[in-house]
């Protein structure tokens, strides 16, 4: 099963989150950030902290495929 991670779009609401798919398709689970002060509620950092988290879960999950026989 091969994992891939995306940011997923920013909500006004719920703010931002990183989706985790298997096999390219379905919804297998989601990173999402539980903000206790405004210091982390700030749009721009979400972003930043999501596409920095799906990198590091895309390579983490390439890195497992590759050692997989």
């Amino acid at each position: 099963m091969k994992l891939t991670a995306k940011v997923g779009a920013y909500s006004s609401v719920v703010g931002s989150a990183v989706h985790i798919h298997e096999d390219g398709t379905r919804f297998a689970g989601q990173v999402a950030f539980m903000c206790q002060t405004d210091a982390l509620r700030e749009k721009d950092l979400q972003i930043a902290m999501s596409e920095a988290i799906a990198s590091a879960l895309n390579d983490l999950f390439a890195a497992r495929t590759e050692a997989t026989p």
